[in-house]
């Protein structure tokens, strides 16, 4: 499986967590499930192009871009992507790991680790 997920920008979006050597694996493997699952909405809905739409509905208000847009278009197999479908993805990605590492504290853990995905 092909990183979309930069690992780099992980800690920038984790805030005050410490980030498990696994974590941006695990991550990558959520962000690639969102892609899969994006395609087959767009599949079902008879378009031929993912959007934004297909993973993300809200404002996109991140500075810090956690995907490879090139990366995403290479997971979508086939299927044409939207120019804001990357900038969605990303959305949803923060906030997943804004989630995780709210579990993580929850549990009195300073670092957040795949399990908290």
């Amino acid at each position: 499986m092909e990183m979309i997920v930069v690992k780099s920008k992980v800690k920038e979006v984790s805030g005050d967590c410490n980030v498990a050597g696994d974590f941006a694996d695990a991550l990558n493997e959520v962000a690639v499930n969102l892609v899969k699952t994006a395609v087959k909405r767009a599949n079902a809905n008879s378009r031929k192009t993912v959007q934004s739409k297909d993973v993300y509905v809200g404002d996109l208000k991140s500075e810090t871009m956690l995907v490879v847009k090139s990366k995403v278009k290479d997971e979508a197999e086939g299927s044409n992507v939207s120019g804001d479908f990357a900038a969605a993805l990303n959305e949803m990605l923060v906030w997943i790991v804004g989630q995780a590492c709210a579990r993580a504290e929850a549990n009195g853990r300073k670092t957040v680790g795949a399990r908290d995905l």
